[in-house]
């Protein structure tokens, strides 16, 4: 407590001496008193504030701040900006998140079923008639997100 009077001590002596300073030269280079002293006053003012603004060697105590940026986090916000565009443009679906839904489902077929193909009968026993004709039919639409999401579940 005691250093942050000193260091505002400080500070305000400076400003006093840099606004005197000031006033002191615009006297002398032939401006009259009163105008220094009122053109003086924010140059002080600025100074004071110069001398408390913290510098970039100041060490900052804040606690650092948790990492929003993960992996997952961006590969979610690129899954759904890529929805989002494909919700309202067909062929963006068809070439963008339609591949890659059929990949994952594939890979999921194989590992809990033992299907290799999407196409086989038994693929869409396993799947369900909606989500099959999502991912194998090239018209079919994106469904509403609760829709997709209930859809995705199944998987």
């Amino acid at each position: 407590m005691n250093a942050l009077v000193d260091g505002m001590g400080r500070a305000v002596a400076l400003a006093v001496a840099v606004a005197a300073g000031t006033a002191f030269v615009l006297v002398r280079v032939g401006a009259p008193w009163l105008w220094a002293v009122v053109i003086a006053l924010p140059v002080g003012g600025l100074a004071l504030l110069a001398t408390r603004l913290p510098r970039a060697t100041d060490v900052v105590w804040a606690q650092q701040p948790p990492t929003l940026s993960t992996a997952t986090s961006v590969q979610a916000s690129t899954l759904a900006s890529r929805l989002a565009e494909a919700a309202v443009d067909q062929d963006r679906f068809v070439v963008r998140v339609q591949p890659r839904l059929r990949r994952l489902a594939e890979a999921r077929l194989r590992q809990v079923h033992g299907i290799h193909d999407i196409h086989h009968p038994q693929a869409r026993e396993a799947l369900g008639a909606d989500l099959h004709r999502l991912l194998t039919d090239p018209k079919a639409p994106l469904p509403e997100p609760s829709k997709l999401a209930d859809l995705l579940e199944n998987l």
